[in-house]
């Protein structure tokens, strides 16, 4: 089964889905790539930020729903 979703902003239908179907569920870019997904929401992605002093770094769109973060390479 395929569903379509704004990675950016994804449906509570597409969260709840995510939570259900846990380490069943793939989430793929257009073109097939597999897109990495997150333990606590499983439908973020991440995207760069801003934090204190300036700093940048990549976190997860679904914050603060999600607080998972990593560092810029």
């Amino acid at each position: 089964m395929f569903l379509l979703s704004n990675c950016r902003e994804p449906s509570r239908y597409i969260r709840e889905l995510s939570e259900i179907a846990g380490d069943n569920l793939r989430f793929e870019s257009v073109d097939g790539a597999p897109k990495q997904q997150y333990p606590t929401c499983r439908a973020g992605h991440l995207v760069e930020r801003t934090g204190p002093a300036n700093r940048r770094f990549l976190g997860c769109s679904q914050f603060p729903n999600c607080n998972h973060a990593a560092q810029l390479k």
